[in-house]
């Protein structure tokens, strides 16, 4: 990330990593739990830092770093290429379960994904609700926004009702959904509804936008037809439509979500604070009545600044392209971008290229190379291609990088990954990670720094409440 890394490393700033990687797709999830249980087991080499132990000289160093990174994220989200000052996206699809910030094992906190990472989504959701958040959680996210990060969430959403929270009585956030809003009564409202509901919820969070993973090829009673495709998966429902059920959810999420402008679907920023404010009033014109639950449940933890924040509105897209998510192109659109009026970001799953694919299909490139990251699947252990994707960034082929299971890399070192150690013998390269190998190596090549002098690989800082 150019200068800004020279600031984290003279801060103490790095990251650690405890176990191997070279796992299989076939036992990744077992890896997984192994891996965390070896983590539980030994020492963690983090530094952790209680904010009451903080000096004023920690605090104003940091602060100003924290800075600089806000900044220069802040330009990973334009869609402008290099004219306009726009710098890779590197985003993480983030195992849900994965999230646990307890003291003593740095894995498990937001706080020790690298720092060039722009956006994370929490994959699959989270069951937590706004006053089941621990401490831990509460400083991490805190924490991850001080330094830029955007935190989303990102599920397969062909249905409606999917991971909102349990209620307090143990009832699961789908059924409760269903319940109060039954199909014979609320089916042409589902769209509308489910978007307010699911928008209301990731505000009360304090996270930051929804990535929706839309798949026709997904693993979602894809035979399904008539009244049970319209029961069980709505919003696949004549999808090739332009007013299909998924249009729909679009558009209501991006009324709060999503880019503003001249060229979007909310114009002004009046507007988006205008959506948000009636947003959390239960009398708002068309809301069902149910919907006031949800408001005055989330109400009291909204943010100090919710009707200002930036929220981010995302989508990837893996087969059939819905006519609301826009077209294909491998080249800039330079006007009439479909997929611009609603989203900010295309995140590919193009797992298997060793580089990014350019086929137009499976996954296309939707809004263009600006909008696009290239992404690997670390759950399957498809790490070595990292490298190829990060040097299609360099090029200009896309702009931003992905990984699914982000957090599956923070285990690998320089040492721990014999492909990776190859990597680095092969190519002459005689550089020490602590964690996030291929991740940072591949960010590396995609927007590399003038000068690696004086460069020292650090533990990393976790701040406590």
């Amino acid at each position: 990330m150019k200068k800004f890394v020279y600031t984290l490393l003279a801060l103490t700033i790095g990251f650690t990593s405890c176990s191997k990687w070279t796992e299989t797709e076939s036992n990744a999830e077992d890896f997984e739990k192994a891996a965390l249980e070896d983590l539980k087991n030994k020492r963690d080499g983090a530094k952790w830092l209680a904010e009451a132990e903080r000096t004023q000289e920690n605090k104003k160093a940091l602060e100003a770093y924290w800075a600089q990174l806000r900044d220069y994220k802040q330009k990973a989200w334009l869609n402008t290429g290099a004219a306009g000052g726009q710098v890779p996206m590197v985003y993480f699809w983030f195992d849900g379960p994965t999230w646990q910030p307890v003291k003593g094992i740095a894995r498990g906190w937001l706080q020790a994904v690298p720092d060039s990472v722009v956006a994370i989504s929490i994959w699959g959701g989270t069951n937590m609700r706004p006053e089941t958040l621990t401490p831990n959680h509460k400083k991490d996210i805190e924490v991850f926004h001080k330094k830029g990060s955007a935190i989303l969430m990102c599920w397969q959403t062909p249905s409606v009702g999917l991971g909102l929270p349990a209620t307090k009585e143990g009832v699961s956030g789908n059924q409760d959904f269903h319940n109060k809003y039954p199909y014979a009564e609320c089916y042409n409202q589902w769209p509308e509804i489910y978007a307010r509901e699911l928008a209301r919820y990731i505000i009360a969070m304090d996270f930051d936008g929804y990535d929706v993973d839309w798949e026709t090829c997904g693993n979602h009673n894809q035979n399904l037809t008539g009244e049970e495709q319209k029961k069980q998966t709505p919003l696949m429902v004549d999808w090739s439509n332009e007013n299909s059920n998924i249009a729909k959810f679009v558009k209501e999420m991006a009324k709060y979500f999503g880019p503003v402008g001249a060229d979007h679907a909310v114009k002004t920023q009046a507007e988006r604070e205008a959506n948000l404010k009636a947003l959390f009033t239960a009398s708002t014109s068309g809301f069902h009545p149910k919907e006031a639950e949800y408001i005055n449940s989330f109400k009291s933890y909204l943010p100090a600044n919710y009707l200002t924040k930036r929220y981010y509105f995302c989508a990837d897209v893996p087969c059939y392209v819905a006519p609301i998510f826009g077209s294909n192109s491998q080249t800039p659109i330079v006007s009439g971008n479909a997929f611009a009026i609603y989203f900010d970001k295309h995140f590919m799953q193009d797992y298997p290229h060793d580089g990014v694919n350019l086929s137009g299909t499976h996954p296309p490139m939707l809004g263009g190379p600006y909008y696009n990251s290239t992404s690997a699947n670390y759950q399957a252990g498809n790490f070595r291609v990292m490298i190829g994707k990060g040097k299609a960034v360099k090029e200009g082929k896309v702009w931003g990088l992905g990984a699914y299971h982000g957090q599956s890399d923070y285990a690998v070192t320089n040492e721990s990954d014999v492909h990776f150690k190859k990597y680095l013998q092969d190519n002459n390269i005689k550089r020490k990670y602590l964690h996030y190998a291929w991740t940072r190596e591949a960010i590396r090549i995609a927007n590399p720094r003038p000068d690696y002098s004086g460069y020292k690989e650090m533990e990393p800082t976790i701040i406590l409440p």
